[in-house]
């Protein structure tokens, strides 16, 4: 037998090469250990490539360097190259110990050697990341919703941030609608103390699930908001900036109350006897169309929204406080339409904001107040670079941190996303990407070099994730644990 199967042919700094004899099975992502016995030295490889070996008949693999520990202990980036003819294996279950200690308490799986999961090696996020941006990707199918429902229950299982999440679909809260099987976060052992959900289904359902009514009041609104939800003129955006100085009661009251129709503009001199005198004055330079599309568009939204939009009761005081708290806020809309979404999230994700300048300011830290994600789905609605409807969104994204205020921003198109938002996010998942544009833009984004992973994430399965994070020195796989067997090993955890 050749005997250089299972010893090092060749290496530099950025890969290693082995030989493994003909028959014997390895695969994209297999993790792999090279003892340098000189130095006493283990450094740890990510197999990335195999061809066929012609002159053994055996493989010919290529490993990404990700690590190496050395006698004291200390795990470190691979500036250095193990002795030639060195041994490869397969990680042990000391090696797996080592590499457990950088995960976080944010469980989402069980990383993956391969096409091997591992099971004493569990794959957690650090909380401590999470203001610091955090984007999914995945295209249709590869198990987006799944990986939010996990991670949203080790949130309720660890209380070490806050998480705000919208479900238009119902699914997050109970179960898929129409699934006996299926579960939802209500269903977790430490909902009661961890959960909270706000919702506008009707009083007995709420009621069965210990859900709140969403409330959102005229005050927490903001007439900006418009362009969340309208593809708004020129002219529609020059009377929106106009009304910015004016409270949104004030704003509503005039258009709600008042006819447009018969306001003086600047060429009459007729006189406004209604109660709106400032709004009137700043507005009367306006186009006329403007206007009136203006006030047909903020009575459109009312009408949508009806289910929720109050004119004095307000959930925000109540949902900035659950946050604080560290729990997970649920925002409970079934078959509530994309721009009520929008509009929901834009005005929560505005308190949330403000309140934590607020604090910085006051306090001169946000550590005091912890950490909080806010959700987006199908973020590239309100991120694109060519978009208009950015909203406070893309304020957070570039100064969230400061504040202890985080994205998490999920999407099939991450082509679509403003690639100087893509860039601030510090964790991401990587679900299963088709689309070879899409595997470029995250590669260029993430922390980690995962262009020499594309063959990898290219071949991932439903449910699987690479994940590059700055709170664990190197990309890794994972098997993100399906939610309901999830539920059931807190539940038998549970004391």
């Amino acid at each position: 037998m050749d005997n250089r199967f299972h010893l090092l042919t060749g290496t530099d700094v950025l890969s290693y090469t082995w030989i493994l004899p003909p028959g014997e099975m390895i695969a994209v992502g297999e993790l792999a250990v090279v003892t340098d016995e000189r130095t006493k030295t283990r450094y740890f490889a990510r197999v990335t490539r195999m061809n066929h070996e012609p002159e053994t008949g055996g493989l010919l693999v290529t490993g990404l360097p990700i690590g190496c520990i050395s006698l004291d202990g200390e795990y470190r980036k691979p500036r250095t190259i193990p002795a030639l003819y060195s041994p490869v294996r397969p990680l042990d279950a000391d090696e797996n110990a080592i590499l457990r200690r950088f995960m976080g308490e944010l469980e989402v799986g069980f990383m993956m050697s391969g096409n091997q999961k591992v099971v004493d090696l569990p794959i957690g996020i650090p909380s401590s990341v999470l203001n610091q941006h955090l984007g999914v990707f995945a295209t249709t199918g590869m198990g987006k919703s799944n990986l939010m429902k996990v991670f949203c229950a080790s949130a309720i299982n660890t209380r070490n941030a806050g998480i705000l999440l919208t479900d238009p679909h119902g699914e997050y809260a109970t179960g898929q609608p129409g699934d006996p099987d299926s579960r939802g976060l209500v269903h977790h052992p430490k909902a009661q103390e961890g959960l909270s959900v706000f919702t506008i289904r009707e009083p007995a359902i709420a009621q069965e699930y210990g859900m709140k009514p969403l409330r959102i009041g005229h005050k927490d609104l903001s007439i900006s908001d418009l362009g969340l939800v309208f593809d708004l003129t020129a002219a529609q955006y020059e009377v929106v900036n106009l009304l910015m100085p004016f409270s949104t009661n004030e704003i509503i009251d005039f258009f709600i109350n008042e006819d447009v129709e018969s306001l003086p503009s600047h060429l009459r001199t007729t006189a406004y006897i209604g109660n709106h005198q400032d709004i009137a004055q700043r507005v009367r330079s306006a186009p006329a169309d403007a206007l009136r599309l203006v006030q047909r568009q903020i009575r459109t939204l009312l009408d949508l929204t009806s289910l929720f939009v109050d004119s004095s009761s307000s959930s925000l005081p109540e949902i900035l406080s659950d946050l604080d708290e560290n729990k997970v806020v649920l925002i409970d809309i079934p078959g509530m339409s994309d721009a009520a979404e929008l509009f929901i999230l834009s005005a929560i994700s505005r308190a949330i904001f403000k309140d934590r300048q607020r604090r910085f300011i006051e306090q001169g830290s946000a550590a005091a107040s912890g950490r909080v994600l806010i959700s987006i789905e199908e973020a590239q609605r309100v991120l694109s670079q060519r978009s208009e409807k950015t909203g406070v969104f893309r304020e957070i994204a570039m100064e969230g941190r400061k504040f202890g205020v985080g994205l998490g921003v999920i999407t099939q198109q991450p082509k679509n996303i403003d690639q100087r938002v893509l860039a601030q996010m510090n964790t991401l998942f990587v679900m299963g990407l088709a689309d070879h544009h899409d595997r470029e833009i995250i590669a260029s984004s993430a922390k980690h070099d995962l262009r020499v992973l594309d063959t990898e994430i290219q071949t991932l399965d439903r449910g699987d994730a690479v994940i590059s994070t700055v709170g664990i020195p190197f990309p890794v796989s994972c098997h993100i644990h399906y939610f309901e067997e999830y539920l059931d090993a807190l539940w038998e955890a549970a004391p």
